[in-house]
């Protein structure tokens, strides 16, 4: 892999991982695009760790509120002008273990499934139209009225069971999150915050996973050191920018451009393949 393609592959999955817009789907898309192979797995875990620093950077102070809150008893802002009781730290903490089960029993269970049979462009773009279709429900059928706060069990397990689907490229994990949570009656800024609670688990989960196959020797690092720092700072640096891009276009806007884009990229891939591209 060259020192271009990591940049631009970490510019790609830094910036749609938080976007609603789907970070696998865009990476093969990428490559599919520009004709490069699909990237090796010490890069995948490079370009996952940057993203999981960057979401970890941008909410610190909310993960650090929720811990103390929960552990000491003080009280926890969840970013919504309003101070949550440790009792709510605590539940909302619970919530988050509790929306992850899902997408942890998907990747134990059906990691192997997901073969490269749907890692191809045609099927990217095909879910990419259903991250559009979902998108264009939520804000439609959604009633925002409530947040984090008032998250029930039943509508965090909902979030969850939308963020498992985005094991398949083209499903947008953010996007399932966000539109999941809406369409269970929360604010699209307090649904994507709690979108964004649910991503430190679920990508550095299989970030370890890798990892541990790496250190096995199942997988070999072909490329430098240099190449995999690059495409990481690049997940890393764009990764802030598109969280903190997506949370002030939820303070005051909706989710419909995202939805058009997924719409219009997905039927532009399905009339490229059909055209023999």
């Amino acid at each position: 892999m060259s020192l271009i393609e990591a940049l631009v592959l970490g510019v790609v999955q830094g910036v749609t991982e938080f976007l609603p817009i789907s970070s696998s789907g865009h990476t093969v898309l990428a490559s599919w695009a520009f004709g490069w192979d699909a990237p090796e797995l010490a890069f995948d875990v490079a370009i996952h760790l940057g993203t999981v620093l960057a979401v970890l950077a941008y909410f610190a102070r909310d993960w650090v509120r929720l811990l103390t809150g929960a552990v000491s008893g003080g009280a926890a802002a969840l970013g919504e002008g309003r101070e949550a009781t440790p009792a709510d730290a605590r539940r909302v903490l619970a919530l988050v273990v509790l929306a992850t089960i899902p997408v942890g029993l998907v990747g134990l269970f059906l990691r192997d499934a997901v073969d490269e049979s749907v890692r191809q462009p045609t099927q990217v773009g095909a879910f990419l139209m259903c991250t559009g279709v979902f998108l264009a429900l939520g804000e439609r059928l959604g009633r925002r009225q409530t947040d984090v706060a008032d998250l029930t069990p039943l509508r965090a397990a909902a979030v969850g069971i939308a963020q498992a689907a985005a094991v398949l490229p083209g499903i947008s994990r953010a996007g399932a999150s966000i539109t999941a949570g809406v369409l269970g009656g929360m604010k699209r800024e307090a649904a994507a915050r709690f979108a964004f609670y649910l991503a430190v688990p679920a990508i550095l989960g299989p970030g370890v996973v890798m990892i541990i196959d790496l250190a096995r020797g199942e997988e070999t690092a072909a490329s430098g050191i240099g190449v995999l720092i690059a495409g990481g700072a690049m997940s890393f640096i764009t990764g802030l920018v598109a969280i903190r891009a997506l949370m002030r276009i939820l303070r005051r806007g909706n989710l419909w451009p995202f939805a058009g884009y997924c719409l219009i990229v997905g039927a532009a891939v399905l009339i490229a393949r059909a055209a023999g591209a």
